[in-house]
């Protein structure tokens, strides 16, 4: 339990940046759903949409540290690929 007003305001702003990180990376999710359920449908023009709208969110994701780099790019690559193979077939 915090004792000094700095104390306890540093767990003040740790909770709301919890918060706000846990509500970025539940919006996040919800893309990637969005975009697998395109891919299913192979409706590979709404896919290619969501993911040029979901690109610049998950860039900003990893500028504020709420994403790592690695993450990112793997997410990227696996969608990018099975949208591509919507075409191939």
């Amino acid at each position: 339990m915090a004792n000094t007003s700095s104390a306890k305001k540093k767990s003040r702003v740790i909770e709301r940046k919890t918060r706000i990180r846990e509500m970025q990376k539940s919006k996040i999710k919800t893309l990637i759903k969005n975009v697998e359920s395109s891919i299913s449908e192979k409706d590979q023009k709404s896919a290619v949409k969501q993911l040029k709208k979901i690109d610049s969110k998950l860039q900003a994701a990893g500028n504020k540290k709420i994403l790592t780099r690695s993450k990112i790019s793997r997410i990227q690559k696996s969608l990018n690929s099975r949208i591509v193979a919507i075409a191939k077939k």
